[in-house]
């Protein structure tokens, strides 16, 4: 395994050196016993450690080998999760007083970096599968609109793919960019897998993005707050500018153990990542053939225009059984001992991954199949709430909203006609139906009224209470 910063820290450790300096643990001594091993790994910046902020040793090897791995002209390791990466790429190419055009179904650290640099978003409303009220994405006609309507915007930030697993047609999206000379980003934070086999879809910085973000948590093995951001040397020469901001905006205390986390799940996916995911292609196809065999719970699947899907998100289906997605996950994690990802009003979101096993698999089809027996064919319990797509009137800047009014909490169900005062997020998937400074409407409070009902977790919502602006 060529895997430079984890290939030091052995060495270093090998050495049985006697450390003198932090972290205070010293080598794990310190730690509670599960966590010690791990923290023989922990060490600081030291002669012979190199420095994420100034890399010329282990790290820069390590970033030019994941930049190869990635097909990107180079990458920045993120020991602050693809929430750091977010701001970073927004703040190489936006100033205060900009416009940035994004999909409504952004995560909410896309606003939160728009807020703290005073610039303001363009949304664009995301295309609705409304068989199965699942969010698409925004459409590459809707973004034509938005960046005529908007062509002195820095750029388009798209999310890709989306929590289920959806991934937009790039290609066309890019060259829409290039023509206006905005920037393309790409919160890319749940494809980190995407080049490690055909069938996934075609990874953002091969295919036009000029800079882009990964959780590496999410889907590869490695550890939580783990991300890469990757960049292209495009005409915008935004490299420097990523460099500057990465260090600037992450800990000056970067986790060795975080970042040699991020090399071995390199060196591991490009030397067993075609085969790893082919046995998972292999394991979810059965696990798909026997869930429509034994089962009424169905697997979405999307069929439309310049949309593709990742087959590792496997999105569940209960319309055909009584209960809410909400209630599937409750039953699925409460019974049978298996958590999925995320639920909504009508699905069940799973992320499945190389390492998970046949059995694991067996163990989820036995599951369903039982939930399948107990709830086929009851009424229905959804009182017709369907994905909220609308995007609120702005009444006051973001930036003020956000960070420099004076707020007061009423009751959700008195607040239509006044103005947000805090991001309003279903969780998850962490995208806002409210942010803050925007008109809140009847519409808005009955769809939150009713997926609260139903059991989601908002977060902005607390006691039956919301933020809003005293004005």
């Amino acid at each position: 395994m060529n895997a430079p910063v984890y290939d030091m820290l052995k060495s270093y450790v090998k050495n049985n050196p006697l450390p003198f300096h932090m972290p205070g643990h010293i080598l794990g001594r310190g730690l509670i016993e599960e966590l010690k091993n791990a923290g023989r790994l922990d060490i600081t910046e030291i002669p012979g450690s190199d420095c994420l902020h100034y890399p010329e040793e282990a790290l820069k090897d390590a970033q030019t080998l994941a930049s190869k791995c990635f097909g990107a002209d180079y990458s920045l390791f993120l020991v602050n999760g693809s929430t750091s990466g977010i701001h970073i790429m927004i703040r190489a190419i936006v100033k205060p007083g900009d416009k940035l055009i994004i999909g409504r179904d952004c995560h909410i650290s896309v606003l939160n970096a728009l807020a703290l640099i005073n610039a303001e978003p363009v949304f664009v409303r995301p295309k609705i599968d409304n068989e199965n009220q699942i969010p698409l994405g925004a459409s590459l006609e809707d973004m034509k609109k938005a960046v005529s309507e908007n062509p002195d915007a820095r750029g388009i930030l798209i999310t890709r793919p989306n929590y289920y697993g959806i991934a937009v047609s790039l290609k066309d999206i890019a060259k829409l960019a290039k023509e206006y000379g905005m920037a393309l980003l790409v919160d890319e934070a749940h494809g980190a897998h995407f080049c490690f086999h055909p069938h996934f879809p075609a990874p953002s910085i091969q295919n036009g993005a000029d800079l882009c973000v990964q959780s590496l948590h999410k889907t590869l093995p490695a550890l939580t707050q783990t991300a890469l951001l990757h960049g292209r040397n495009s005409g915008l020469n935004l490299q420097n500018q990523a460099q500057k901001l990465s260090s600037m905006i992450q800990t000056t205390s970067p986790s060795y153990i975080f970042m040699a986390s991020i090399d071995a799940a390199r060196a591991l996916m490009e030397k067993e990542g075609r085969e790893l995911y082919q046995k998972l292609w292999d394991n979810v196809r059965r696990f798909e053939t026997e869930l429509e065999k034994r089962t009424c719970i169905r697997r979405v699947k999307i069929s439309f225009e310049n949309y593709e899907t990742d087959f590792s998100r496997i999105v569940l289906s209960f319309n055909n059984t009584s209960l809410s997605g909400y209630e599937a996950e409750e039953i699925l994690r409460t019974r049978y001992g298996i958590v999925a990802e995320m639920a909504d009003l009508y699905n069940l979101v799973l992320i499945a991954t190389p390492f998970h096993a046949e059995n694991d698999f067996d163990r989820l089809i036995e599951a369903l199949e039982k939930i399948s027996e107990d709830y086929r064919g009851k009424p229905k319990t959804i009182n017709n709430v369907d994905f909220y797509d609308y995007i609120p009137r702005r009444a006051v800047p973001l930036h003020i909203a956000a960070l420099y009014s004076e707020k007061r909490e009423i009751p959700l169900n008195q607040s239509v006609g006044l103005v947000c005062g805090e991001a309003v997020i279903p969780y998850p998937p962490g995208i806002p139906v409210l942010n803050p400074g925007e008109e809140i409407s009847t519409n808005v409070v009955e769809y939150l009224n009713g997926i609260i009902r139903l059991g989601c977790s908002v977060h902005g919502v607390k006691d039956g209470k919301i933020s809003v602006l005293n004005i």
